[in-house]
């Protein structure tokens, strides 16, 4: 298990091994994919706006419908490894919705969320492409968004159709439906520009 810390987009090797304990009691955004703990710098403004329009967008929607579930967004861990049998994985997605109040606890969330969103990076889009789709399907993420800023796209895993990824591509896109909250459309299209 070799721990990866991204700092600037500039790998540094750490042979030392961590725990899903130890990486999540960290106080800045760590997460443990794989095995490897991987630290993030802090997310542009751009980022910050899109994870906040996805946020509201849901919370509103949920809100207005009194509806049970509760949106999070990146300062809520998510403990993936008692989940399935991918251990060593800690996530703490840009946005995600969890339905079973259960499984919230004060360290983070236990149960799989109904929605994730990962916004990309330069940094973190191999992880949020390929290590967490994997995971998400796993554990049983109904509906998955990478939202890739770079490439102007967002590309959408349902679990009711095998994770097989959808595309959205700017601008002949602009409001994208949300599978698991029908009649709700988010247009992200005014960060593509």
């Amino acid at each position: 298990m070799e721990a990866l810390n991204i700092m600037n987009n500039a790998f540094k090797n750490d042979t030392r091994k961590y725990t899903v304990d130890e990486v999540s009691k960290m106080e800045n955004h760590a997460e443990l994919i794989d095995g490897n703990l991987v630290i993030t710098d802090a997310a542009n403004t751009t980022h910050n706006r899109v994870v906040k329009a996805i946020y509201l967008a849901l919370v509103q929607y949920i809100e207005g419908r009194h509806g049970e579930c509760e949106a999070f967004t990146e300062n809520e861990g998510l403990f993936c490894d008692e989940l399935c049998d991918s251990k060593n994985n800690y996530f703490m997605p840009d946005v995600m919705v969890v339905c079973d109040k259960s499984g919230i606890k004060e360290d983070g969330v236990h149960v799989a969320p109904r929605f994730i969103a990962e916004v990309t990076s330069v940094s973190t889009r191999k992880h949020d492409y390929m290590d967490k789709l994997n995971v998400y399907g796993k554990i049983g993420v109904q509906e998955y968004w990478v939202v890739d800023l770079q490439k102007k796209l967002v590309v959408r895993h349902l679990l009711d159709n095998d994770y097989m990824p959808e595309l959205f591509c700017y601008p002949s896109i602009s409001a994208i439906p949300v599978y698991t909250y029908p009649g709700l459309e988010i247009d992200l299209s005014r960060f593509f520009k």
